[in-house]
C-alpha cells in the first residue's frame, strides 16, 4: 500500500505522558505538530501502568535532571488538573522504618529532599505515622511525612494532555509505528527527516523522541547515539473501593537498589493499590506485561509488612508495566550525533510528576531549532489553556445529576453499574478530539469496565455504542489493539 505523505515542523514519536505533555507545550507556538503512537492509543506503556503518585521529590539525586524535573512538575499538577479536569487528590506521602537502619534512609532522603527543594516536609514518630494512618504496623519506629505528594490517574492525565493538545492542533496518528528514519536534503541547505510508519511517509524539520522503551530503537534508526534502555516489570493489584479508605496517604517502605519498594496507597478514582515488584525481563520478552501468583504473592506480603490488616480478599484486578531505565537519571538534550533529533529516553520514575516540567524545556529546544532554520515559531494568541473533561455522574449530588440529564437524557442511563457511568460519558469519551473505538479506549476515559466485575455487565453495551459510533460491525469492535475482536459473528439476525 502507498504511504501517504506529511509535512511537519515537529514530530513526536511516542504517545505516553512525556510525548503529550510535550505535544501540549508545542501547541501554544504556531508550528505544526504531529505525534505518532505505535499503539492503538495513548498511554499504553508505562505511562499507563504505574502507581500514580505525583512524588515529592526527595527520592532523586541532588543535581540531576529528576531532581530538578520532579519537584517543578509536582508543584504544576494541582494547576494542571484543574485546568484539564483530570483526577489529583494531594494526599501526602509517608516513608516508613522499621528499625534504626530505615531510620538512617529517613534522614537521608530528608536532608536530600532539602538540597532539592521539596516544601513540607518532616520526619516524624511512629507513634504520630499510626496517628495519621491506623493500619500501619506496630513495628513502624519513624518516617518522612512529605505533604506536597500526591495521586492523579495516569492515563486520564496523558489523555488530558493530549486532547487539549489536539484542541489546539496538533495532530495524532496512532497505531502507527515508525519503521525507518532518515535524514534528507530539503531545500538547497536545509536538512529535513523522512520518517516512516506503517501507512504514513512524514518529513519533519525536528523529530522528538519520546518513544519509551523504544527510545533506543528510534535513536538507532536515526542514526544518533546509542540508548540501552534496561527494562523490569513491576507487578500491582487493585482493590475495590470498598477499600479505597484503608489508608489515606500514599505509604512507601525505605527504598534499596531495585526502586521505592512496595507501596500501599488510595488511588485518584478511589480505590486501594498495592505494588508494584521489580523484576528484571529477559531479552525477547519486551512486552511481557503479564501478572504471575509469584509476584501477587510477592507484593501482597510486601504490603503486609507495611499494612499487616491487608485484606486477602477484595482484589479486583491485577497488571504489569514495563519500567523503561537508562543508567541513573533521565536523558534529555539534542542528540550530539544528528541535529534536529531531541532525545527524551529513559523517563522512569518519576517521569510521570516531571512530565510537565520536561516538556517545557524540551519544547524550548525544539522551538530553538526550528527558528534556527528560519521557521516562525511564535506564541498563538488565541491558545486554549483549558479542556473540558468527563462528567464523573458517580460523584455529584443527586441536583447534578437532575440538571445534567435536563441537558441530555443519556446522562440518566447508567450503563456501568460498578462505577455508575452512563451512557452519555461513553458517548462524549467517543466524541474525543483523539477518538479511540475500543473497549479499553473507553474504560480509559471514563472508567466504564473498571470496576469489580471488569466489565462483565456493561462490556456488550460499551460495544453497541462504540459500534454505533464508529461505523463498524459489533462483531469488529475491539478490546484493545489489532486481533483483539471479542465478538466472533452472528448467531442470528434479531
Amino acid at each position: 500500500m502507498e504511504s501517504s505523505k506529511r509535512c511537519t515542523d515537529v514530530l513526536i514519536v511516542g504517545g505516553g505522558v512525556a510525548g503529550s505533555s510535550i505535544a501540549r507545550e508545542l501547541s501554544r507556538y504556531s508550528i505544526r505538530t504531529l505525534l505518532v503512537e505505535k499503539r492503538e492509543d495513548l498511554a499504553r506503556g508505562a505511562s499507563g501502568a504505574n502507581s500514580g503518585i505525583v512524588h515529592a521529590g526527595y527520592d532523586p539525586k541532588p543535581g540531576s535532571l529528576m531532581a530538578k524535573y520532579n519537584v517543578k512538575g509536582c508543584a504544576m499538577y494541582p494547576q494542571l488538573s484543574r485546568d484539564l479536569e483530570f483526577p489529583y487528590r494531594p494526599v501526602g506521602s509517608l516513608v516508613i522504618a522499621f528499625d534504626e537502619k530505615g531510620m538512617e534512609t529517613v534522614r537521608e532522603l530528608y536532608e536530600r529532599g532539602l538540597e532539592n527543594g521539596v516544601p513540607d516536609m518532616e520526619i516524624i514518630t511512629g507513634d504520630q505515622a499510626r496517628r495519621m494512618e491506623p493500619e500501619l504496623s506496630d513495628a513502624v519506629v519513624g518516617a518522612l511525612y512529605a505533604k506536597s505528594a500526591g495521586i492523579i490517574s495516569p492515563y486520564e492525565a496523558t489523555i488530558a494532555f493530549a486532547e487539549n493538545a489536539a484542541v489546539n492542533g496538533v495532530e495524532f496518528l496512532l497505531e502507527e509505528p515508525v519503521y525507518s528514519i532518515e535524514k534528507i536534503k530539503a531545500g538547497t541547505e536545509e536538512e529535513a527527516f523522512v520518517v516512516k510508519t506503517d501507512h504514513y511517509e512524514i518529513e519533519a524539520k525536528v523529530v522528538i523522541n519520546a518513544a519509551g522503551a523504544g527510545a533506543g530503537l528510534v535513536s538507532s534508526m536515526a542514526g544518533a547515539e546509542k540508548i540501552e534502555i534496561s527494562e523490569r516489570k513491576g507487578e500491582y493489584t487493585l482493590y475495590d473501593r470498598n477499600l479505597g479508605g484503608f489508608v489515606s496517604t500514599v505509604i512507601f517502605q525505605t527504598p534499596d537498589e531495585a526502586g521505592k519498594g512496595v507501596l500501599v496507597t488510595p488511588t485518584a478514582e478511589g480505590n486501594l493499590l498495592l505494588g508494584p515488584s521489580s523484576d528484571p525481563i529477559e531479552e525477547g520478552e519486551e512486552t511481557a506485561t503479564a501478572t504471575t501468583q509469584e509476584g501477587q504473592d510477592k507484593i501482597f506480603k510486601m504490603g503486609r509488612k507495611s499494612t499487616p490488616n491487608l485484606p486477602f480478599g477484595g482484589a479486583i484486578t491485577g497488571f504489569a508495566g514495563i519500567r523503561a531505565v537508562f543508567g541513573s537519571d533521565f536523558y534529555i538534550k539534542p542528540s550530539d550525533m544528528v541535529p534536529g533529533l531531541i532525545q527524551v529516553a529513559g523517563i522512569c520514575s518519576p517521569g510521570l510528576t516531571s512530565a510537565p516540567a520536561i516538556a517545557e524545556d524540551v519544547a524550548q529546544m525544539a522551538v530553538q531549532l526550528l527558528k534556527e532554520r528560519g521557521v516562525d515559531a511564535s506564541l498563538k494568541e488565541n491558545w486554549i489553556s483549558k479542556r473540558k473533561g468527563i462528567p464523573s455522574v458517580r460523584e455529584m449530588s443527586w441536583e447534578e445529576r437532575n440538571a445534567l440529564c435536563q441537558e441530555d437524557p443519556s446522562f440518566g442511563q447508567i450503563v456501568c453499574r460498578c462505577e455508575t457511568v452512563t451512557e452519555g460519558q461513553i458517548r462524549m469519551a467517543l466524541r474525543s478530539p483523539i477518538p479511540v473505538y475500543t473497549i479499553d479506549g473507553v474504560k480509559r476515559r471514563c472508567r466504564a469496565g473498571m470496576g469489580r466485575c471488569q466489565g462483565s455487565f456493561c462490556s456488550p453495551v460499551v460495544m453497541r455504542l462504540i459500534s454505533e459510533a464508529a461505523g463498524i460491525p459489533f462483531d469488529q469492535v475491539r478490546k484493545a489493539g489489532k486481533g483483539t475482536e471479542i465478538g466472533q459473528g452472528k448467531l442470528k439476525e434479531i
